[in-house]
């Protein structure tokens, strides 16, 4: 073990010491608040023939997850583009950071709440030992020769905005959660704790450090504004997929109509409301199959209501790699989310052709236009979600109608070949806005 590098961090980056000093009411001279430090001239960027892009995400990465599809989309569409693209997670770090370092900085981040405050916040001291430690990891990483640096959650825009107080890049975000207020609203998190005021000056400060915001949605843009983010910064591009391309003929595994539903297990994802409206929908049994497709920590729970309602249709499929293959065979899709953002099922189900029922949560509604693309119910109403099922079961042509209106829009709008248009639009905008000012400042 390195024993320099156990020593010479801080348990704590001084601002969120701050933060925490004065949640305990405690004396602090430690910083408050970060600057939006300068940056190179946008002229630099645009003389260079090839520029340099770097994604960090403070997630795992690579993986199967929403985010994962996200920026391997953007990095392949951007080298495509022939940009010089790398991707940065905790993941790219050595085995001893991971396995050594982090372990003893969250013992050190331990003793010093103990001591500090006479108790100890877990969820604090799993994230300063794991920011701390990426923070040294990306220090070591020569930052200074990327063009752009674009962050992919709110972690890895906080510490990008530490460490451009000497970079001095242009810092792009993307947030793809609002992760302290998500965490209060599904009691993972207590409203007025420490763990709310620690979180939410990480999220202040990457904010404050970015020049400009990316979202997903404009759902995304209240909640950012609150937080400090200004007009000036948010930019919306709606997340675009690959998909491969609809297959003409296939034969069905089923002749029955098909209902899938394609989420991870978890109490947000309104499976229980699902299960219910289909309980009043039992005179099509003989004539519907409903796929559901994931899995995660409800799943016993879940397939315990099929057993109680008695939905001998539903069938559970666990978690599959072949998703646009069950949405091909499938006839309506349905989402019953509770709390979203832009889901990436329903942008793959728009592409499959599939007559689409979800819920008004997030940027949904942005993209799901009710009774034209799909049909769009309030969250966890179950009359509203069995008469939706009702009506697109009994009729076939308007199941059809708002499927091919789903695909064109999707097909239009919700490509990947779009998405990085889109995004390069913004960094583009960025450099002629800055070159501007630096030639009037040169004037």
């Amino acid at each position: 073990m390195n024993d320099s590098f156990s020593t010479n961090l801080p348990p704590f980056f001084p601002d969120l010491l701050h933060t925490m000093d004065q949640f305990y009411a405690i004396s602090s001279n430690n910083p408050a608040f970060i600057s939006k430090p300068g940056f190179q001239t946008a002229k630099a960027l645009i003389r260079k023939p090839k520029l340099r892009i770097l994604y960090v995400t403070f997630l795992r990465y690579p993986n199967t997850g929403g985010l994962a599809h996200y920026i391997n989309h953007v990095k392949d569409g951007f080298s495509e583009l022939d940009y010089h693209v790398d991707v940065l997670s905790p993941l790219s770090m050595s085995k001893e950071e991971l396995e050594i370092h982090i372990p003893a900085q969250a013992s050190k981040a331990k003793e010093f709440m103990s001591k500090r405050y006479g108790l100890v916040s877990e969820k604090i001291v799993k994230n300063t030992s794991f920011l701390t430690v990426f923070n040294a990891f990306l220090e070591k990483q020569n930052l200074k020769n990327y063009d752009i640096i674009h962050a992919q959650d709110l972690f890895a825009a906080y510490l990008l905005a530490h460490l451009n107080q000497k970079l001095h890049k242009p810092i792009f975000f993307t947030p793809h959660g609002h992760f302290t207020k998500s965490r209060i609203d599904f009691y993972k998190m207590q409203q007025g704790s420490l763990e709310e005021a620690y979180f939410t000056a990480i999220e202040r400060a990457g904010i404050r450090g970015a020049f400009r915001i990316i979202t997903i949605s404009d759902s995304f843009h209240p909640r950012l504004k609150e937080l400090g983010a200004s007009n000036q910064q948010l930019r919306t591009v709606h997340t675009g997929v690959k998909v491969p391309s609809l297959r003409t003929s296939y034969s069905k595994a089923t002749n029955k109509l098909v209902i899938t539903c394609i989420a991870r297990l978890g109490p947000r994802k309104g499976h229980e409301f699902f299960l219910q409206a289909l309980s009043h929908l039992k005179q099509f049994e003989d004539y519907i199959e409903v796929w559901i497709v994931g899995d995660g920590v409800m799943r016993k729970h879940l397939e315990k209501i099929r057993s109680d309602l008695d939905l001998s249709f539903v069938t559970f499929f666990g978690k599959r790699h072949d998703v646009f293959d069950i949405l091909q065979q499938s006839d309506i899709y349905v989402l019953p989310t509770l709390n979203d953002n832009l889901p990436l099922s329903i942008i793959e189900a728009m592409h499959a052709k599939q007559a689409i029922i979800t819920c008004d949560c997030g940027g949904i509604p942005e993209i799901v236009t009710n009774r034209h693309s799909g049909l769009v119910c309030k969250p966890g109403n179950v009359a509203e979600l069995k008469q939706a099922l009702e009506e697109l079961i009994c009729n076939a042509e308007y199941r059809k109608t708002i499927a091919n209106q789903a695909f064109e829009f999707a097909t239009t709008h919700l490509t990947a070949d779009v998405m990085i248009a889109k995004i390069q639009a913004v960094y583009e905008e960025w450099w002629k806005t800055n070159t501007k000012k630096e030639n009037e400042c040169d004037e």
